[in-house]
């Protein structure tokens, strides 16, 4: 039905838009990039049709759930969940359902943090952090304890304040990062589908603790959730993460106790990993793997087998384009240096 039998109505045209969505959501599923950025353009056309024609007339919470909509259909149509249209009409969506529905504003805060963390890893810049703690924070102020959307918010707000601590955010962030993500852990069920990626953010938090001033404790602690991590992971991308992990609490571990077995546990630990890296299809963390790896091997077990996994490493840095990275150059020089003495 339309009005006046010429224009659609705004919930036609709102439903069209959702329609196209789910489109470019199945595009997406089939790797045809190109045909889901034109869906979704499609999508947002509609959708921001839709926003302006429901006006001040529709409830707040049906806006709130057309502008979620447009958000997304923005983020796919950009390929950039933090560009600007999407944080636009996410900020919109929070302001449209203030005092309206606690659960739908906590879904579009929760979707307000991601984009805000999504636009850090694009611009690097540290307000973008800022916003993102602090919007999640307004969202765990509105959930109860026992809410199962709260384990999310923690999840969510561990992981930016990890990369708050990862940009020098010193010892208090990373003592917070921890607390969050040991909550997040704790109401995270043991099949749950995230459960590894939590456990592997929680043990990076750990070592940055450790990194910034914390107990020794923090390395063990560390190690022992990363190797669960990575043996539990479903995803071989997860698992690769958390074995190259494992593999640095272990050389710190090394460093700290002078103990000769944590060495040997590390190179294997990388050995994990790279095996992981290539059945994910990832040849830069493989390759830093190899290259990690051909460092503890040069302590331990000599420059023939150590120049082995350096070659290895070489040999995918070349592979994944990446040959002229400092990484890449610092695995060519160990690998001339050792081919020069064996």
């Amino acid at each position: 039905m339309t009005n006046g039998g010429t224009f659609p109505s705004d919930a036609a045209v709102l439903a069209r838009g959702r329609r196209l969505l789910a489109l470019a959501g199945d595009a997406r599923g089939r790797d045809s990039a190109e045909e889901a950025r034109t869906l979704a353009l499609r999508a947002a056309a509609d959708l921001e049709r839709g926003v302006r024609l429901t006006g001040g007339a529709a409830p707040s919470a049906v806006r709130c759930r057309a502008l979620l909509d447009l958000a997304e259909a923005r983020a796919v149509a950009a390929a950039d969940s933090g560009a600007t249209g999407v944080l636009e009409a996410l900020h919109e969506a929070v302001e449209d359902v203030r005092d309206v529905s606690p659960d739908l504003r906590v879904l579009a805060l929760r979707r307000l943090a991601e984009a805000h963390g999504a636009r850090y890893r694009y611009t690097a810049d540290p307000a973008e952090l800022d916003a993102a703690d602090r919007v999640f924070a307004q969202a765990q102020g509105l959930v109860q304890r026992d809410d199962p959307v709260r384990a999310e918010l923690l999840a969510g707000r561990g992981e930016v304040l990890l990369a708050r601590a990862d940009s020098g955010g010193g010892l208090e962030v990373a003592a917070e990062a921890v607390r969050e993500l040991r909550a997040a852990l704790a109401l995270t069920a043991g099949g749950d589908l995230r459960l590894a990626e939590r456990q592997l953010l929680f043990g990076r938090a750990l070592h940055r603790h450790h990194t910034a001033g914390g107990a020794a404790t923090d390395l063990h602690e560390a190690e022992w959730i990363l190797a669960r991590a990575a043996r539990g992971a479903r995803a071989d991308r997860t698992a690769a993460l958390a074995w190259l992990e494992r593999g640095e609490v272990l050389l710190t571990l090394a460093g700290a106790t002078g103990a000769p077995e944590w060495l040997d546990l590390a190179a294997e630990s990388y050995h994990h990993g790279v095996r992981s890296a290539l059945r994910a299809g990832e040849p830069l963390l493989a390759a830093q793997g190899h290259h990690q790896r051909g460092a503890v091997l040069e302590r331990t077990a000599g420059p023939v087998r150590a120049l082995t996994s350096y070659r290895a490493a070489w040999e995918l840095w070349q592979r994944a384009g990446a040959a002229q990275g400092p990484q890449a150059r610092s695995t060519f020089e160990r690998m001339t240096a050792l081919g020069a003495t064996t």
